[in-house]
């Protein structure tokens, strides 16, 4: 059974409080647990509702393997940055990083009747760049709670640095392509051909459909980052992170005491 409505406005509210008081969420009712991928979503749309007043235009999207259904989260622009970028540590309940590749459109992809074919999409990406996604969480328990929890509360996305890429992507062979976590100088985690689902094109894909019939599509600049190629690893207050793809680019993150 699906949360009702007040049900779903409770869950958000104990977000909302958790964003604007910079506390994290001690317990979670059992009453507001999201039931499905919907009530997650719906919960996240009402959080960035109030908390992203222009719309969304950076999305997370992963899956463990091809065959589960991905999942989606918005990202806010007040998180999303241009590399090089500093991020005090005393923002962060903790701090995980992810090294990934993002996908930035030059055309828009609304809705319509049809889904949108591989070919489709590809031909409006107009470049392919390295990101690190920054982890933190609302919620105390996030080890432990359930999935969906995390879901509503975006996949517990913190930021989203984007560094350098490439417009000429389709030659890439994600088989081949390594993604290297760097921490203070020491690569501590080399991925190469490391992506859960291959190619994260498959992600692109599912990502444009989904999104055309929830949120109304991508526009022109909208940006989805395709998950983690390094796993979740977390540093220390102090670090500095370069994420880097051979080939494609790297982005450089601090996290300044």
């Amino acid at each position: 059974m699906s949360l009702t409505q007040p049900q779903v406005e409770q869950a958000a509210e104990l977000f909302l409080q958790a964003y604007r008081s910079g506390q994290q969420i001690d317990a979670l009712p059992d009453a507001l647990c999201p039931q499905s991928k919907a009530d997650a979503y719906a919960i996240q749309a009402i959080v960035s509702g109030e908390l992203c007043s222009t719309g969304i235009r950076t999305w997370k999207v992963g899956a463990p393997n091809l065959d589960t259904e991905p999942y989606a989260a918005p990202i806010f622009e007040s998180v999303v940055s241009a590399s090089p970028t500093i991020i005090p540590a005393e923002k962060l309940h903790m701090i995980g990083m992810e090294v990934e590749l993002c996908y930035r459109f030059n055309t828009d992809l609304p809705t319509r009747a049809k889904a949108y074919s591989v070919e489709e999409v590809a031909a409006a990406i107009e470049g392919v760049y390295v990101a690190i996604e920054v982890v933190d969480t609302r919620i105390k328990q996030w080890q432990t709670c359930a999935e969906l929890w995390k879901l509503a509360d975006n996949q517990i996305n913190a930021a989203l640095i984007i560094g350098s890429g490439v417009q000429d992507w389709r030659g890439l062979d994600p088989a081949k392509l390594a993604g290297e976590l760097v921490v203070n100088g020491e690569v501590l985690v080399r991925g190469e051909g490391a992506h859960s689902v291959g190619d994260p094109m498959h992600l692109v894909h599912w990502t444009v459909n989904h999104l055309a019939g929830r949120t109304g599509g991508f526009r022109k600049g909208d940006v989805v980052t395709t998950g983690s190629w390094t796993g979740m690893v977390f540093v220390e207050p102090g670090a500095e992170v370069v994420g880097r793809f051979e080939g494609v680019g790297e982005a450089r993150v601090s996290f300044p005491v």
